[in-house]
């Protein structure tokens, strides 16, 4: 009788013994996927602000060589406006001598 007493009694702490380390386990492979969540998430976390800095620095960039460009282009702009400026005036210039001088001999002839 004392041995089936003390065989139940094994038998039941076994039971006990190998359901706390089946929840321990579980428990343990649990807050694993937790972790590994976590850590994907950090990654990606960091990877996403890598990627908005990089696109930021490109626009930045991107940003300046226009700015550069089109300060050229200003540049060759004015330059252009400048000579056709210029060559109004000069063929304004002419115009107004030719008149002049047209109305200057017609004064003379009377």
């Amino acid at each position: 009788m004392k041995t089936k007493l003390l065989s139940v009694f094994a038998l039941v702490l076994m039971l006990t013994v190998g359901a706390y380390a089946q929840d321990t386990t579980a428990m343990s492979k649990k807050e694993m996927r937790r972790q590994e969540k976590a850590e994907r998430k950090a990654r990606l976390k960091e990877d996403m602000k890598n990627t908005g800095q990089s696109i930021g620095e490109t626009a930045t960039e991107a940003g300046q060589g226009a700015k550069r460009k089109a300060k050229v282009a200003g540049e060759a702009i004015g330059t252009g406006a400048r000579k056709v400026g210029d060559a109004v005036t000069d063929e304004v210039d002419k115009v107004k001598a030719k008149r002049d001088s047209s109305r200057a001999a017609k004064r003379d002839s009377l």
